[in-house]
């Protein structure tokens, strides 16, 4: 169905933005630059486009990594002064070995909170300590021949990731490091409250802190990963996500091309093509328009496919849930898109995304009906080009990108019929 010349406009389109604007942190100028290079092209297909800034901490999503680890350290020596107090190397009152103990213990919880509310679940609960930046998302709007009757919208995020170097470097090891890591920090609060527990009531186990404290010395390579974890140089970000942004506007494109056709051309569905900005810092785009938008969505019963990371073509991943951040997607949706994808003897699978967020979620969480589709099986392997400088346009199919137009395409006429 998708036309050679479709393919190669879609991966011509990531080379320019790879040769021309590069890497795209979020709230940057060269964020900024992509977008208004992504509404001139959706001028070309659609009824009407616009962009709408909006402001966010883009760097509260990862920045505050260092600063949590540095704290775990910070925790780490306060509990080792405690117990050197305790086995009387260091002759201080035990009171102050309390106050220290507690101290240590703030720390851990905030590092903690962090991790959970930021970095996990996507809360901008930290926000205020960082700096504020603009962003603007990117929406064409395609209208029907007829009355409108339903609302899609086709999603993509056009900025793209600081560097892993734990992916990098580590490979999949990288990834079990950082889940290591979690484990490491919640021992060391357990231990931390224990010891508190125990000195409350006046119940002496010095042997076990001791135990726990020359544990901790194991754990302070595991805990300096983090400290690497990413730098602050984002990566070119082809297949993540130049992929999503070209198959949106390769939807434009084929549309407009079969306006005249009323077999494809949508009679009674309100078509949105919109790139979000910001996904890379915490979703801050996506979770910015829902708010914004959040009636409009409700009463049009508004069902959104977000495309996200597409490289190898029959290699589709359709993800019915988002663990790490907690969304359930719309069943009705992703149950369509793998029928169509049978039909069209597309090799698609049915997949839950085990850490990190799509946009999708944003509206799931939201109680909107969503999905994301690509090619992210993070629950099987690791990609070498996954957040990495690999990820360049060689390792993008465009024969990938036009089946997920395919998809998409197939499923606009399921909607509207």
């Amino acid at each position: 169905m998708v036309s050679e010349n479709l393919n190669n406009y879609m991966y011509q389109f990531i080379e320019r933005i790879c040769n021309e604007i590069g890497p795209r942190e979020s709230g940057t100028e060269q964020e900024l630059k992509t977008g208004d290079i992504i509404e001139s092209e959706l001028k070309k297909y659609c009824d009407e486009t616009y962009q709408e800034e909006y402001i966010s901490s883009p760097h509260a999503f990862l920045g505050g990594i260092r600063y949590g680890v540095a704290l775990v350290f910070v925790a780490i020596i306060l509990y080792w002064i405690n117990v050197l107090i305790d086995l009387n190397i260091i002759l201080l009152d035990k009171s102050f070995g309390l106050i220290l103990l507690i101290i240590s213990m703030v720390l851990i919880i905030l590092t903690v909170s962090y991790f959970i509310l930021e970095v996990m679940k996507y809360y901008e609960v930290y926000d205020f300590l960082f700096p504020k930046r603009k962003s603007r998302n990117v929406i064409g709007v395609i209208n029907p021949l007829e009355e409108k009757k339903h609302t899609i919208i086709f999603s993509a995020h056009h900025d793209s990731a600081f560097e892993f170097n734990t992916f990098y470097y580590l490979k999949r090891f990288g990834q079990i490091i950082i889940n290591i890591g979690y484990l490491t920090v919640v021992i060391v609060l357990i231990a931390i409250i224990l010891k508190l527990i125990f000195f409350i009531f006046s119940i002496e186990l010095t042997t076990l802190f001791v135990v726990f404290a020359i544990l901790f010395i194991f754990f302070i390579p595991i805990i300096l990963v983090y400290i690497l974890f990413h730098t602050y140089k984002p990566v070119l970000g082809a297949y993540d996500n130049l992929s999503g942004v070209s198959i949106i506007l390769g939807i434009g494109k084929y549309l407009m091309e079969k306006k005249d056709d009323p077999d494809v051309f949508p009679k009674k569905t309100m078509v949105y093509l919109i790139s979000f900005a910001g996904e890379e810092s915490g979703l801050r785009g996506s979770k910015r328009y829902v708010n914004k938008h959040f009636d409009e969505l409700k009463s049009t019963n508004a069902k959104i496919v977000n495309i996200d990371a597409v490289a190898k073509k029959n290699n589709i991943i359709i993800h019915d849930k988002e663990s790490g951040i907690g969304a359930k997607h719309d069943p009705k949706i992703y149950n369509s898109l793998l029928e169509i994808s049978k039909k069209k003897t597309l090799n698609a699978r049915l997949m839950s995304l085990p850490f990190g967020a799509t946009d999708a979620a944003a509206f799931s969480k939201k109680g909107i009906s969503a999905v994301a589709v690509g090619g992210l099986n993070l629950k099987e392997e690791l990609p070498y080009y996954y957040h990495t400088r690999n990820d360049t346009p060689e390792v993008v199919e465009k024969e990938a990108l036009g089946q997920i137009v395919e998809l998409c395409v197939d499923y606009l006429k399921e909607v509207d019929s």
